[in-house]
């Protein structure tokens, strides 16, 4: 185990599920919203957190409600706020997620009315502490000075840089570090076509350090130092899920496994694993469990638009309620939310696939297959809750 200190940004994301992208001028219904701990430094935090290693962060906040909730977030997820520059002014970071439920993308729009972190309060730390220190490439200006201490104070413990965005004078910032992770979204602005150009082009100027340059679903290219550039090609990931902190995943994979004596190629190659295993899922929580393999929790096959099944599980609701619709799976936990019995405690589900409605057998409350809704009975308006599954090529049923 390390003790980590990750200097950036932590923000709280307002996560909408839209059935598409949107488009301009139209209106969307979101089906599913919540609130979450985001911010790039954060979650890979978080990450590490999980993997074994003792983390900390430093950031910023506001003295709204908002920061009350996003450090308390912090705290549950194992992060030590102790070094959180705390603004009486401001608003505390917000990220607004689209989560397109077709392939699992996302579109961001991002608001901050809060004071960046100063060097001053970096200053005051006692780095030599720390095992390794990640900096998100943000703040450019108050970051030279961070990594100047960094690179003067420090003895053998690695820094490592985040470089996503194009930002005025970040370029300065890339010789203090000891490995630097570079977005497509960075080559890309910067004319490259993929990660091969922009390393060829950077490692000359760089020679002594660890550089990656990560592009979706075309892989990360590598170069250790003074070696030579390589290629990791990207994991298969069917259906994608959620892409959202999945890069995040992947710096926090590469660090957890150079800290445990992995070359460069190896800890890219098993971050990539860690990385896609987490767009198979919601969020960040109990990622490992992710990792483990899956059991199936039925096969499409074996379903039918005339009746339901109800499987038991091992992980999440107890019963789920399984039905086939149109080309796809329904799913729901079983349980009425009119009196919280479940849906087959008298006797069978009956389905009615001409009116595309199921009928709980307690107290005759019928729903909408589509959706859940009771459309007539005692809880009119109230829906069951939805479960999240994903269909393999070969008709498994798997829950998210």
């Amino acid at each position: 185990m390390a003790k980590i200190l990750g200097i950036g940004n932590a923000v709280l994301d307002i996560i909408l599920k839209v059935p598409h992208a949107l488009h301009d001028d139209e209106e969307l219904r979101a089906s599913h919203r919540h609130t979450q701990i985001g911010g790039n430094v954060s979650n890979s935090l978080y990450v590490l957190s999980q993997l074994g290693h003792e983390t900390s962060i430093c950031t910023t906040t506001g003295g709204d409600n908002e920061a009350k909730q996003l450090v308390n977030g912090l705290k549950e997820r194992k992060i030590d706020v102790e070094h959180i520059q705390r603004f009486i002014k401001g608003r505390t970071p917000t990220s607004y997620v689209t989560l397109n439920a077709q392939n699992g993308h996302r579109a961001i729009v991002h608001y901050r009315d809060l004071p960046e972190l100063s060097f001053d309060h970096f200053a005051k730390i006692e780095i030599e502490e720390y095992d390794w220190l990640h900096f998100e490439g943000r703040n450019v200006e108050n970051l030279q000075g961070m990594l100047n201490i960094a690179k003067t104070f420090l003895s053998h413990q690695p820094i490592s840089l985040e470089v996503e965005k194009p930002r005025d004078g970040i370029e300065s910032l890339l010789p203090q570090a000891n490995l630097i992770f570079f977005s497509h979204h960075y080559a890309s602005a910067k004319g490259y076509a993929n990660g091969e150009e922009l390393l060829k082009a950077i490692q000359p100027q760089l020679p002594n350090s660890n550089l990656i340059c990560t592009w979706g679903d075309q892989g990360a290219w590598l170069c250790p130092a003074n070696g030579s550039i390589s290629h990791v090609p990207a994991e298969t990931v069917t259906p994608v899920v959620d892409t959202l902190g999945a890069g995040d995943t992947f710096n926090a994979g590469v660090i957890h496994h150079l800290i445990s004596g992995s070359s460069l190629a190896e800890a890219v190659k098993a971050a990539s694993q860690l990385a896609a295993q987490k767009c198979l899922k919601h969020g960040l929580d109990n990622l490992l469990e992710a990792m483990e393999p899956a059991k199936p929790i039925a096969n499409i096959n074996k379903l039918s638009n005339a009746k339901t099944m109800v499987v038991d599980t091992d992980n999440g609701p107890n019963s789920v309620v399984l039905i086939k619709y149109e080309d796809g799976v329904k799913a729901y936990v079983n349980n009425c939310p009119h009196q919280d019995v479940p849906l087959n405690e008298a006797y069978k589900i009956d389905v009615n696939p001409f009116e595309k409605t199921m009928k709980c057998s307690v107290h005759d409350a019928f729903f909408r297959i589509e959706d859940g809704v009771c459309i007539e009975g005692p809880c009119w308006d109230e829906a069951l809750e939805a479960v999240e599954v994903r269909v393999d090529d070969k008709g498994d049923i798997y829950l998210v």
